[in-house]
């Protein structure tokens, strides 16, 4: 039996007469970006996330490059971030000048130490940048006190937690700004890259709306804007997508709590599920071996992944921004363990019980069992 890491074969046969249509109506309208799909699919997902305002981009990159500049965030400014996550997180803010000051994570959910913030806050410090790794919300509450206390910006980097819930609330509730991420392989992934800006405040989505597009008003520029508007055939694809979304999310959530019953290693994220919604974008483990692990599992036909095998501030392009007093413990021995097992809605039961069995009879033997 071969299991791929990621596929939806069969949402692309339930898709593909609607895209086929949404091309023809693209042809024969000859407006091919920024246009009736795109508006369609932000109203869409504006509700879905339950903010005032989405603004549709070409990139989760975009989103959060386009985030920091409508929170005025600067050359000179010091902006937190947690120290496991992609590297676009980090980039974005390096991107408009600023610092990205890296905070560890907590070794049981790998998300970033809420409790050790504070003591790297100083008077440049202007924006707090949570991640929610994995489709794992971050202690949103905690962070918005922290924010206020001393008259902080938050965004949350959301590109993995599409239908993911803190306190029966979603990404943008407790921030200035939450954005996604539409790469293929997301909850909710294109039929290429895309990427949103939710907010609940207007001058960040009327300033966003007006840079994605070069920030023209006809005869002139208000600013120094950028091309990253939304192609209309992404959002055509993200429309037919979303009415799956909330299913596939169950599906997920299903299938994570059926590895974590059978599995005989528990070193995924802990957390409270009566204050927490896992929309299981990634379904993570650790292993001691991570390199063996893999390799004999793929030996077994069943690939696997490793997110994130890096720690950002050991990393050569941000050795710059390392904080020499600056300690990593739980991040460095994350990145070193963690590995990404297959889950994604089209997953069969079968499957998944190929997999346990298969996960379980190697870690057994090799004793790799953290």
């Amino acid at each position: 039996m071969r299991i791929k890491f990621f596929h939806e074969n069969d949402k692309a046969q339930k898709i593909k007469k609607k895209l086929f249509l949404a091309m023809k109506f693209l042809l024969k309208s000859g407006k091919y970006t920024n246009s009736h799909f795109v508006k369609k699919f932000e109203n869409k997902f504006q509700r879905f996330v339950e903010t005032k305002y989405c603004v549709a981009v070409n990139s989760g990159t975009s989103a959060l490059h386009l985030s920091l500049i409508a929170l005025g965030i600067k050359e000179g400014d010091e902006v937190i971030v947690p120290s496991i996550s992609f590297v676009a997180s980090a980039a974005a803010i390096v991107y408009v000048g600023a610092k990205p000051v890296f905070v560890d994570v907590n070794d049981k959910d790998s998300l970033i130490n809420v409790k050790s913030i504070e003591k790297f806050i100083t008077a440049k410090t202007k924006a707090i940048m949570v991640v929610h790794l994995h489709g794992l919300m971050c202690d949103m509450l905690e962070i918005k006190k922290i924010a206020k206390k001393f008259k902080l910006k938050i965004i949350e980097d959301s590109s993995q937690a599409h239908g993911s819930e803190y306190r029966a609330t979603k990404p943008g509730f407790y921030s200035n700004v939450a954005t996604f991420s539409f790469y293929p392989t997301k909850n909710l992934g294109a039929i290429g890259e895309g990427g949103a800006i939710l907010t609940n405040n207007f001058d960040i989505y009327k300033k966003s709306v007006a840079l994605r597009a070069w920030a023209s008003n006809k005869k002139s520029f208000s600013d120094l804007g950028y091309n990253y508007r939304m192609p209309e055939f992404i959002a055509a694809s993200l429309l037919t997508k979303i009415k799956y979304l909330k299913n596939d999310i169950n599906k997920r959530i299903k299938i994570a709590n059926y590895y974590k019953k059978y599995l005989k290693i528990k070193s995924y994220s802990e957390f409270d599920n009566s204050e927490k919604i896992h929309s299981y974008h990634i379904f993570a483990i650790r292993v001691k071996n991570r390199k063996k692990f893999m390799e004999n599992l793929k030996q077994k036909k069943i690939d696997t992944a490793s997110h994130y095998n890096y720690c950002l501030p050991e990393l050569k392009i941000f050795k710059n921004y390392k904080n020499k007093n600056s300690k990593f413990n739980f991040s460095s021995k994350i990145s070193k363990e963690t590995v990404s097992l297959p889950i994604y809605p089209e997953l069969e039961r079968k499957q998944q019980k190929y997999i346990i069995s298969k996960v379980n009879e190697i870690l057994l033997k090799s004793k790799l069992i953290n």
